[in-house]
């Protein structure tokens, strides 16, 4: 069973003009587009699980709502709408201002992370 897979896997890998390596070749911008979006959700995750394990959740985002619901929601417009709106946009005119759809949500959600790490709420006691 594994071996056809392995199979299974090299010929689809290997072959010359179809296969996962023949479209990763052809749409480097997207997936950098996509890797960027997860990198800055990652960031994001990190600095708000971060605000709200050391700081409680009263001066992290969203408080006693719900922070995990908008970095859902958040994480899913720059991972998915955002580089669709930017490669639709790349397709029809080729305009530079499409990398304000790449790129400026991303950015956002990575310095929002940044900012939650950052926040630290003094000590009462003191």
């Amino acid at each position: 069973m594994i071996q056809r897979l392995l199979i299974l896997c090299l010929l689809t890998t290997t072959a010359v003009n179809a296969g996962p390596l023949d479209w990763a070749k052809r749409h480097k911008r997207f997936l950098l587009m996509e890797g960027t979006a997860i990198g800055a959700a990652s960031i994001h995750a990190v600095g708000l699980h971060h605000c709200r394990r050391v700081n409680g959740v009263e001066p992290c985002d969203a408080h006693y709502g719900a922070a995990w619901v908008n970095f859902g929601i958040v994480t899913s417009l720059n991972v998915v709408v955002m580089p669709s709106i930017a490669e639709a946009c790349w397709k029809d005119s080729g305009g530079k201002y499409c990398h304000l759809f790449a790129w400026s949500g991303p950015a956002a959600q990575a310095s929002w992370g940044i900012h939650e790490w950052r926040i630290n709420e003094p000590d009462k006691d003191k």
